[in-house]
């Protein structure tokens, strides 16, 4: 009785089931707006990334010319700098004593000057009255009317008028010489005084500040960097067989974060590193490349070219570490397909498997979009 009952009632639940799974069947999928394009491969170059780091092309290590206490730091790091800014100053009071007493020592030298011109006058007056006399003399000798002695007398004066005249010049000459060694202690003692004040030697940022106020300085010892911040490069070491290939000029990618800048190569360094094998690029950066000094980037260089697919980065769904797209097929149903991408690709991405030529795809899936939606209105 009991086992008769029961056949009937599943058969019963057979067949409501199978009428509604029909009914499942039968009903139309949602339809979604979205813009889809047709995927085709092209020619892109074959790109080899290495890292590098970006460096201002000036960089300008200041450190001290003078030994003194450092009384005031006047810049911080980050600081924008004009040339010709003083950043840092060193106690100076020794030596602007040193430069008042060379100043002291060339007034000096100016008033020993003034002495040895008048002595240089009057030498001149005598020796021009005893020349004269000389001359007088040697003619009244000649016609018999001066005596020998009073020829001599003459003689000598002149020979005495004429030394000390020499030595008056010879006197004045040296003065003129230790005045302008008294000038040069004074520009020295002034160039050192200047020292005291660290000055910026270009307009840029100051990056590195190693000294504080208080602190004793030395010459020799850093006191801050400053960097151009208007002229930056990227410095990449690449191996010897990339080296061998990379020409001056030559086009590179550079990816920072996935930002993607044209650049040119503008120096290959010729001496390889033996210990590494390897060879210093350097890569001029565009003036807005917007990347500050210290920035690791990768550089793509260039090594040949190849066929291969690239959508828009927005046609991209990432979830974790899968990355998916979604195919159009023929019924305009979009399917959700797994992907592998590769690097990027002037703007668009590379897509290395899940994909074939020709295929159509959504190229910005809607947030509402998912697996089995119709793209675009029902027919």
């Amino acid at each position: 009785m009991s086992i008769s009952f029961r056949e009937p009632l599943a058969l019963a639940v057979l067949l409501i089931g199978g009428a509604c799974s029909g009914a499942r069947d039968s009903v139309a999928p949602q339809s979604i707006d979205a813009p889809t394009i047709v995927v085709r491969s092209s020619a892109v170059r074959d790109l080899r990334f290495v890292s590098g780091t970006v460096r201002s092309t000036t960089v300008s290590s200041l450190s001290a010319k003078v030994m003194g206490n450092v009384t005031r730091v006047l810049v911080s790091e980050g600081a924008r700098v004009r040339a010709g800014q003083p950043l840092l100053e060193i106690e100076s009071a020794d030596l602007r004593a040193r430069g008042a007493q060379t100043r002291a020592g060339a007034a000096e030298a100016d008033d020993a000057i003034a002495a040895a011109d008048a002595a240089v006058r009057a030498a001149e007056a005598n020796a021009k009255l005893a020349g004269s006399t000389f001359t007088r003399y040697e003619a009244l000798r000649s016609r018999g009317s001066a005596s020998p002695q009073e020829f001599d007398e003459v003689s000598s004066k002149n020979a005495a008028a004429q030394a000390q005249l020499d030595q008056a010049r010879r006197s004045r000459e040296q003065a003129v010489s230790r005045r302008a060694q008294a000038r040069a202690s004074v520009a020295e003692a002034d160039a050192f005084v200047g020292y005291s004040t660290v000055r910026s030697p270009i307009d840029g940022i100051v990056t590195a500040r190693m000294i504080d106020p208080g602190a004793q300085a030395a010459p020799g010892m850093p006191l801050l960097t400053v960097e151009d911040s208007n002229a930056y490069r990227i410095e990449s070491v690449v191996d010897e067989s990339l080296a061998a290939a990379v020409r001056a000029g030559d086009e590179v990618v550079i990816d920072c974060d996935g930002r993607q800048i044209s650049a040119r190569v503008a120096t290959i360094v010729p001496a390889v590193d033996p210990a590494t094998r390897s060879a210093l690029v350097k890569i001029a950066l565009p003036h807005d490349a917007a990347l500050r000094s210290g920035t690791f980037v990768r550089v793509g260089f260039a090594t040949g070219s190849r066929k291969t697919l690239v959508v828009p980065p927005s046609a991209i769904s990432r979830r974790g570490e899968l990355t998916s797209v979604y195919v159009v097929d023929s019924s305009r149903i979009a399917r959700m397909r797994i992907v592998t991408v590769g690097e990027p690709r002037g703007g668009n991405v590379e897509v290395l498997t899940g994909l074939d030529d020709g295929e159509r795809i959504v190229s910005a899936p809607p947030a509402a979009i998912s697996d089995g939606m119709r793209i675009g209105s029902a027919p």
